[in-house]
């Protein structure tokens, strides 16, 4: 079984990115994925989490060197990983879903909407881990063939799913 934690749209949101990095380390995520408009706040999470940091850039990351998508194979399972603002997430997810397909991608990591979702869009999951500087996040359970998500809240008496 590997686990994936997974932020967005953190905005120099300090506070939520240290209580982030704090339970990633006590979950013992097998990754993390930050998926853009982190500001240079990747380094930070590279140099504090006890696990490998994957990220993209996000519209607002324009001076960071970090590629604008990637695809990585997390146990078996192929993701797609790309901050969304050049696939019109805000509008519409079928140009996303397509290029995930194009590449073979059974799950597709997005952000740039701050706003947490998880549906299966074609044959394709669209995860969404919301805004971390809102103290949203996800977690990507993948067993075998078989991905399952999680949206949470680090606010734990504002839990958006279990």
């Amino acid at each position: 079984m590997f686990r994936l934690g997974v932020v967005s749209d953190s905005h120099l949101s300090e506070w939520w990115l240290e209580r982030y990095i704090e339970l990633a380390n006590r979950q013992r995520y097998d990754a993390v994925f930050h998926l853009g408009d982190g500001e240079g706040q990747t380094r930070q999470m590279k140099k504090k989490l006890s696990m490998p940091l994957y990220a993209v850039a996000g519209n607002c990351d324009s001076f960071m060197k970090l590629p604008g998508e990637r695809v990585e194979i997390f146990g078996s399972v192929r993701v797609l990983a790309t901050h969304g603002h050049r696939y019109d997430v805000k509008w519409t997810l079928t140009p996303l879903s397509y290029h995930a397909e194009e590449l073979g991608a059974k799950v597709a990591l997005y952000g740039h909407t701050h706003i947490p979702d998880a549906e299966y869009l074609g044959g394709v999951l669209m995860l969404n881990p919301g805004a971390l500087m809102r103290g949203l996040y996800a977690e990507l359970v993948i067993d075998g063939d078989r991905v399952t998500p999680y949206l949470k809240s680090l606010d734990e008496l504002t839990l958006i799913s279990n």
